[in-house]
């Protein structure tokens, strides 16, 4: 992964600047990391921006188990309440927090304020109580796929002196942050195995239950 987002930033600092092609005298093993290119941004280069690719897109995270388990140990179906908080956070290319105070973060949100009025959040926590139908002999729990918005572009840097021999450098990034809504909350039941009922019912299994599966 590393060899190939270096080969990427290889590749941008070679395109034509002014009708020059910058000379290409680096092995992509020579280039600098993303880190150490954004670590430059405005205080090592002379300048910097965020150029995105378009406004922030909506993506889907990942699904998951939102609060704890419901056991319904009785022979009717019960209407069971599962109390849950879950926060979002957002992720980049580059692995941290932009919340922390670099200069290239400054840079990311003031692009984004500027070309769409987009304001960046770091973190959304997501809190409510969910009711859950729960069969006779089942248990039950919610799932859910938080919203995030996504933002593609890269980042420009020009340096007054040579930096690993050229005066250009290009970073591509992109980064995902919550939208800040509920994001797809699901209800989910199954039947309850020997073991939870040991574990939840008392070791007794309610005499009406659903089929497996």
């Amino acid at each position: 992964m590393r060899t190939s987002i270096r080969s990427a930033i290889l590749a941008a600092a070679l395109v034509p600047i002014c009708g020059i092609l910058l000379a290409p005298s680096a092995q992509a093993e020579d280039v600098p990391t993303p880190r150490e290119l954004l670590e430059e941004c405005e205080d090592g280069s002379d300048s910097c921006w965020f150029h995105p690719d378009g406004p922030p897109k909506e993506v889907e995270g990942e699904s998951h188990q939102v609060g704890t388990s419901v056991f319904n140990c009785t022979d009717g179906p019960q209407t069971m309440n599962v109390i849950w908080s879950d926060t979002a956070t957002e992720t980049n290319s580059l692995g941290v927090t932009m919340g922390l105070e670099y200069g290239f973060s400054d840079v990311f949100k003031a692009s984004l304020q500027a070309s769409y009025s987009h304001s960046w959040a770091t973190a959304h926590t997501e809190s409510q109580t969910t009711a859950i139908n729960v069969p006779a002999g089942s248990v039950g729990w919610i799932t859910r796929v938080p919203t995030l918005l996504e933002v593609s572009g890269r980042y420009e840097l020009h340096f007054g002196k040579r930096y690993y021999d050229h005066y250009y450098w290009y970073v591509p990034f992109t980064a995902t942050s919550p939208k800040g809504d509920a994001g797809r909350v699901t209800q989910r039941t199954r039947p309850i195995t020997p073991d939870e009922a040991k574990a939840h019912c008392g070791d007794t299994l309610p005499t009406t239950r659903p089929p497996a599966g």
